[in-house]
C-alpha cells in the first residue's frame, strides 16, 4: 500500500550542534548534569496499518549534556537504555528494551546545546493504552521515567480520515531509507515541540486516506487549511485553503509554517481537510509552544501582559512551562513547598485533576510573590533553586536531598552567610 510503513525496531542517536561550549574540567571522565532526573521529552504520532491495526510512532529527546562520558581508547563513550513498555488496563502488552552509545572526540565539544534523539515504534489494536518510558544513563545514576496514556481509535476505511500531525525541526525529501523516512520525505521529530527564533518554521507532515475518486477533472483536487489558535483560543494564523491534486485515495501533506512571530505561549494548530468529490470533511490538530527570550525582558511583550496582573503577583517568568508538564512533575513540585503550604493547599491540591493543579500551583506561587509589582517572582524562584541543590548535594540512599535535614533547614532558611570547616585531623574527624 501507498502509505504503509515498514516495522522497524531501530534507535538512531542524533546529535544537533549548538553554538556555546559547555566547558570540562575532568581530562578522563565527564560526569553527567548533577540533577539525577533526565528530562526527557516525548512525542508520538499514529498512523494505519493493516486492516484495524495501527503504527503507533514514538519519539525522544534529551540533552547531551545528560550522559557521563568516560574514556573509551582515545575517544569518549556514553551509554543509555531505553524500555518502551505499552498497558492495557495494568495488563503488559509489549516491551521493547534498546540500548545507544554515543562517542564524543573530546569533553570540550559536549554542551547544554545538543540533544540525542531515540525512536521506535508499536503496532496496536483499536483501545486504550498506558504508555511507560524509562530511560537509564548506563554510566551514572540519571533515570527519567514517564507514563501517559493513549487512545488508539483506528482507522475507518471509506471515511476521509488524517493521520496525527507530526511536528518536525524540518523536513527534506530524502529517496534513502532510514527510521526517519517516510514516503520519500525525511521527516526530524521535534518532541519538545518548542519553536522560535533559534527553530523559526514549524514543519508538519501528516498522511490523508480515503480520498474519493474524482472523474470529473474539476473533483480531481482536495482542499488543505491550518489555523493556528492561541491560549484564549482566538486565530493568529492561518494559511489555506490550498487545492491539491490527487494522486490516489491516499495522500501525503507536508508544509512549513513561519510561528517566530508569535508572541511566547502555548499554541494549537489545526489541519482541516476537504474532499469535493465526496462532501467529508475531515480536522486533526496538534499542540506546540513558542519561546522568544525578548518577550520577557522589560518592556516585552509577556512583561507587559505580566505587569497588568502584577496586583495578584506573578506565577514567574516560566509559568507557561505548567502547560505542558505532566503530572507526576508538577505534583514534585508542590511536593517540594511542603515546608512552607498550608493544610488547607494541601487538601485542596490532592482533590483536583491535572488542569486544576496547573492553575492551582500557577496561583500558589503568585500568592507568595514578594514583589507583585514586577513580573519575576524571586521567591519561587530562589526557592526552587534551593530545593534543586539540597537534591543534588544532599541526596540519601533512599531519600531526597529536600527530605533530608539538611535539605528542609535549606529550603526554610536559605544558604548560610558562612560556612566554617574542619578537615580530619589526628584528634577529630572532619566536621
Amino acid at each position: 500500500m501507498f502509505l504503509r510503513h515498514s516495522i522497524y525496531c531501530l534507535f538512531l542517536v542524533h546529535l544537533l550542534l549548538g553554538t556555546a561550549l559547555f566547558a570540562q574540567t575532568a581530562d578522563s571522565t565527564r560526569q553527567a548534569e548533577n540533577n539525577d532526573k533526565i528530562p526527557v521529552a516525548l512525542d508520538y504520532s499514529r498512523f494505519p496499518f493493516a486492516d484495524s491495526l495501527t503504527f503507533f510512532e514514538l519519539y525522544g529527546t534529551f540533552p547531551r549534556s545528560m550522559l557521563a562520558y568516560v574514556k573509551d581508547d582515545d575517544r569518549f563513550k556514553a551509554e543509555f537504555t531505553v524500555t518502551a513498555q505499552v498497558f492495557s488496563k495494568d495488563s503488559l502488552q509489549s516491551t521493547k528494551k534498546w540500548q545507544s552509545v554515543n562517542y564524543a572526540d573530546s569533553l570540550e565539544e559536549i554542551n547544554i546545546y545538543q540533544r540525542l534523539y531515540f525512536i521506535n515504534n508499536f503496532v496496536l489494536e483499536t483501545g486504550t493504552y498506558d504508555v511507560k518510558i524509562n530511560v537509564e544513563d548506563v554510566n551514572s545514576t540519571h533515570f527519567s521515567e514517564h507514563t501517559f496514556p493513549v487512545e488508539i481509535s483506528g482507522f475507518t476505511t471509506g471515511k476521509l480520515r488524517i493521520s496525527d500531525i507530526e511536528i518536525s525541526s524540518r523536513i527534506s525529501r530524502d529517496t534513502t531509507k532510514n527510521v526517519f523516512t517516510k514516503n520519500n520525505f525525511k521527516v526530524m521529530p521535534h518532541p519538545t515541540g518548542m519553536y522560535g527564533l533559534s527553530i523559526p518554521i514549524l514543519y508538519m507532515y501528516s498522511e490523508i486516506y480515503n480520498l474519493s475518486e474524482a472523474p470529473d477533472t474539476e473533483e480531481d483536487r482536495f482542499r488543505v487549511a491550518y489555523k493556528i489558535y492561541d491560549a484564549d483560543g482566538q486565530v493568529v494564523k492561518e494559511m489555506g485553503p490550498l487545492d491539491k491534486q490527487k494522486a490516489g485515495a491516499s495522500a501525503v501533506e507536508v508544509n512549513g509554517i513561519n510561528v517566530a512571530t508569535l508572541v511566547s505561549g502555548p499554541y494549537k494548530i489545526i489541519l482541516e481537510v476537504e474532499d469535493p468529490a465526496s462532501g467529508q470533511q475531515a480536522v486533526t490538530a496538534r499542540r506546540f509552544f513558542v519561546y522568544r527570550e525578548d518577550d520577557f525582558k522589560e518592556g516585552g511583550v509577556k512583561f507587559q501582559k505580566t505587569e497588568q496582573v502584577a496586583q495578584k503577583g506573578s506565577p514567574g517568568l516560566d509559568a507557561d512551562r505548567y502547560d505542558s508538564m505532566d503530572e507526576d512533575d508538577i505534583d514534585d513540585e508542590f511536593d517540594y513547598t511542603r515546608y512552607m503550604n498550608t493544610k488547607e493547599e494541601r487538601k485542596t491540591y490532592k482533590k483536583l485533576n491535572l488542569e486544576g493543579k496547573r492553575k492551582f500551583i500557577k496561583g500558589f506561587w503568585a500568592n507568595r510573590d514578594q514583589t507583585p509589582g514586577t513580573p519575576v517572582n524571586e521567591f519561587k524562584r530562589d526557592y526552587l533553586t534551593r530545593a534543586n541543590y539540597a537534591n543534588q548535594k544532599f541526596k540519601g540512599t533512599f531519600r531526597d536531598g529536600w527530605k533530608t535535614d539538611r535539605g528542609r533547614v535549606l529550603l526554610l532558611y536559605g544558604f548560610p552567610d558562612e560556612v566554617d570547616r574542619h578537615p580530619f585531623s589526628a584528634d577529630t574527624k572532619a566536621y
